[in-house]
């Protein structure tokens, strides 16, 4: 094997690979249902196998999941009991043991 077949094989490889990437990319962001400049990119960069997905797949097939809802009183409930807990039984919890600003003494 010479020089000159071994640097072609690795260019192919190399095309190959970017194909390959472009056309995840592109399949990813359609169903999603995001447009932008990297789809138009990775779109060109898959041809011709973009094409395929491009009929096939319907856009936005599948929705970004949106993040769950935080559940803020079940949080801070847990909070006070963990400090109720630390203060042990007939003392007030560390923040309630204060009624008033500090005192600068």
């Amino acid at each position: 094997m010479d020089l000159s077949s071994v640097s072609e094989l690795l260019r192919a490889a190399a095309g190959v690979l970017v194909s390959v990437v472009a056309n995840l990319v592109y399949f990813d962001l359609r169903r999603r249902g995001r447009r932008g400049w990297t789809r138009f990119f990775s779109f060109w960069l898959g041809t011709p196998v973009t094409w395929l997905t491009f009929f096939v797949l319907k856009e936005g097939s599948q929705p970004a999941l949106e993040p769950p809802a935080d559940d803020e009183e079940a949080l801070l409930r847990e909070i006070r009991e963990d400090r109720a807990l630390r203060a042990g039984p007939g003392e007030p919890p560390p923040h309630e043991a204060s009624s008033g600003p500090p005192s600068a003494t």
